[in-house]
């Protein structure tokens, strides 16, 4: 049978649910001069990307937020709460909704950027009836969701304008609002809720960097076919991609559907020091181990990222031991690794994920074999 791959049950998923802090509500006053808006939707299912405000379009065209990245949050439709943010010196929370042309005094968000609590850029725009009050450096703004509570820390608070460059994509919220008869953007960094989690996170970013910088020099998308990946490992599958009732995978809409929890690879069940083969030609991009402040790996462990042209990437986590460095070139079925149970693991086995683009590809039927 074929073997199963997982990305160590999808690190910016259940990882990322563990890096809010939550703490207390930051009290102030909240200036609106707008009342009576209607109520929001809040169980949308379908998968409808946000028209973006011209302020919004016009800060993105110049690379202020990423436009390729891989967000493993459920898609709402315009309007729906995502979340609830408590902002210094406001005593009422606001609601964070997506789409960025919905009630003037609420916070819009840009749904080509991160969602709350992932390693990616999340670029907010409020409405021109919310007052915000200048934040300071080092405060906080939390941001309460359905499926955790994130704190972020205030690093920068600076004037901003249309087609401004917001620099590059992190584990931050940017939060553009209306000051003065100008823009001015607030910028706030993602705070771990713990040492390991910051490792995990750090982890995520390297592994988006990695495939951002692939993709810049990328040319048209690769075109995947059934049987076009050689199989990784042989083995059972444990774990399928796809919905789960494991309460500790990420939800995720998937081809328009809401599902609570869903498994973005595959699991195959190989013992340890299982040879582990490059489903198909490509660069390696990454080949580490992730460790956290003990020294001990976690989230993938030791893992390796695979570039095969055009939007299409390869992972393998939870390895013992790697075969390659970044950089090196591999052929189809070339062993990168050994299999094992390092990182995030119930047990040895190979974590396997296909990644085109944003999107996260069942890997089943692309494998050789597997009809």
């Amino acid at each position: 049978m074929l073997p199963a791959f997982r990305l160590g049950r999808l690190r910016a998923g259940r990882t990322l649910m563990a890096l809010g802090a939550v703490g207390a509500a930051v009290a102030g006053i909240l200036a609106v001069t707008a009342a009576g808006t209607p109520p929001h939707r809040s169980g949308a299912t379908a998968h409808v990307v946000a028209t973006a405000s011209p302020v919004a379009q016009q800060l993105t065209a110049a690379g202020g937020a990423s436009a390729h990245i891989l967000s493993l949050r459920p898609r709402l439709a315009d309007g729906s709460v995502l979340a609830q943010l408590r902002l210094p010196r406001v005593s009422n929370p606001v609601n964070l909704v997506e789409g960025l042309s919905e009630n003037p005094d609420e916070v819009g968000h840009d749904a080509g950027t991160g969602y709350p609590g992932e390693p990616h850029s999340m670029l907010l725009v409020a409405g021109p009836a919310l007052l915000v009050p200048t934040p300071a450096v080092g405060d906080s703004i939390m941001v309460s969701t359905s499926y955790g509570a994130f704190q972020y820390q205030v690093s920068s608070v600076h004037p901003t304008a249309p087609g401004a460059d917001l620099g590059t994509d992190a584990p931050d919220l940017r939060l553009v609002y209306h000051q003065n008869g100008g823009l001015a953007v607030v910028i706030a960094d993602l705070v771990p809720g713990d040492p390991t989690s910051a490792a995990e996170l750090a982890q995520e970013i390297a592994v988006t960097r990695a495939e951002r910088t692939a993709e810049a020099a990328a040319g048209s998308s690769v075109q995947l076919a059934p049987g076009h990946l050689y199989p990784p490992a042989t083995g059972p599958i444990t774990q399928l991609f796809g919905p789960t009732d494991f309460n500790l995978e990420f939800p995720f809409t998937y081809q328009s559907v809401y599902y609570p929890h869903f498994h973005t690879g595959l699991d195959i069940g190989v013992g340890t020091g299982t040879p582990v083969r490059a489903a198909d030609a490509g660069t390696v991009v990454l080949a580490a181990t992730n460790t956290g402040p003990d020294g001990k790996p976690v989230g993938y462990g030791t893992y390796v990222v695979i570039y095969h042209g055009g939007d299409l990437f390869t992972l393998y986590g939870h390895l013992s031991q790697l075969g390659v460095t970044v950089g090196q070139k591999v052929a189809t079925g070339q062993v990168i690794g050994l299999s094992g149970n390092t990182g995030n693991s119930s047990g040895p086995h190979l974590h396997f994920e296909v990644r085109q683009g944003q999107t996260p590809v069942d890997p089943l039927p692309l494998i050789r074999g597997s009809g």
